[in-house]
């Protein structure tokens, strides 16, 4: 008898036909009485030996999920590969890493949307349109998309760029686009940038927890549209014109919505209209926002 790997006497290569022998005991009439005839080699420890061989691997097994676990969701982030905002992109990468391993998720990266179809979203439970304008993508990602929006197949974040509505490089307006957020057409933008304050409207929205009464945002673009969004979306913040540093002329006219939801819609969405700058990494109630996003709309 050989001892395995967990101290016990068990049969080793040699012993195979004894310990056929104690496995499969020989059974005789005796007196009348049907009597199992076991090996002297026979031991209840041998039966016991593959169970224990079992638990270790199943033991071992656990280690292994522990050690490479599957993520809470998934998220596709989707981003210009020849972007003037790849700065952006790049420390929203840096960003997204960090979160990812914190918060237990994974992040794919596209840079067109010739991959989008109905069976490739369905991998994923949250689409991040990190920096691509609504318009050039294939027939078949438009109605994949809009399926995965309208039956809150997954949920959506869309920044900056995701709002440049209307006639661009040769492509018309996506109408359903436009309705999504909430029935708008991009109008104007400040080149020359502007420094501003952002007015928090509903802090009890998850997206919005966290954060003061306001925060500042330096140089950004502030993009213009045709008109509000606000009757058709809930806004959850809005930049103070009045503040704007230098002045321009360039103005929504007093209510001009830059974070919000459409709650039309199943899937939970948010538009969160920053997205020029890397600094914004370095802005505290912006991160804090896009954190909040992520959590709240990948879990319906």
């Amino acid at each position: 008898m050989e001892p395995d790997n967990f101290g016990i006497q068990c049969p080793g290569p040699k012993d195979r036909t004894i310990l056929s022998s104690a496995l499969n005991p020989k059974l005789q009439y005796t007196k009348g009485k049907l009597v199992v005839l076991r090996s002297r080699f026979f031991s209840p420890l041998c039966f016991a030996a593959p169970w224990l061989v079992g638990a270790l691997l199943c033991g071992r097994a656990a280690c292994s999920a522990v050690q490479n676990p599957v993520p809470n969701f998934n998220v596709i982030a989707l981003a210009e590969a020849n972007s003037i905002h790849r700065p952006f992109v790049d420390a929203a990468k840096i960003w997204l890493q960090k979160q990812a391993a914190k918060n237990d998720f994974s992040v794919d990266y596209i840079d067109n949307t010739e991959k989008i179809n109905e069976a490739f979203l369905s991998h994923y439970q949250l689409f991040i349109q990190l920096d691509y304008p609504p318009y050039g993508w294939t027939p078949t990602a438009v109605a994949a998309f809009t399926k995965y929006i309208e039956k809150g197949l997954g949920g959506w974040i869309g920044f900056h760029h995701a709002t440049l509505l209307g006639e661009f490089d040769g492509y018309p307006m996506w109408p359903w686009f436009s309705q999504f957020m909430g029935g708008i057409r991009f109008a104007n933008y400040i080149p020359k940038f502007a420094t501003a304050t952002v007015i928090v409207e509903d802090h009890s929205h998850r997206v919005m927890r966290n954060l003061g009464t306001s925060f500042v945002v330096e140089q950004e673009e502030w993009y213009t549209y045709d008109k509000s969004p606000r009757s058709n979306v809930h806004v959850l913040a809005h930049v103070n014109e009045a503040t704007y540093s230098p002045d321009t002329t360039t103005k929504m006219g007093g209510d001009h919505p830059v974070i919000w939801t459409n709650e039309q819609m199943k899937a939970r969405n948010v538009y969160i209209f920053m997205g020029h700058h890397p600094e914004l990494f370095q802005n505290s109630a912006f991160t804090t926002i896009f954190h909040n996003a992520i959590l709240w709309a990948a879990h319906p």
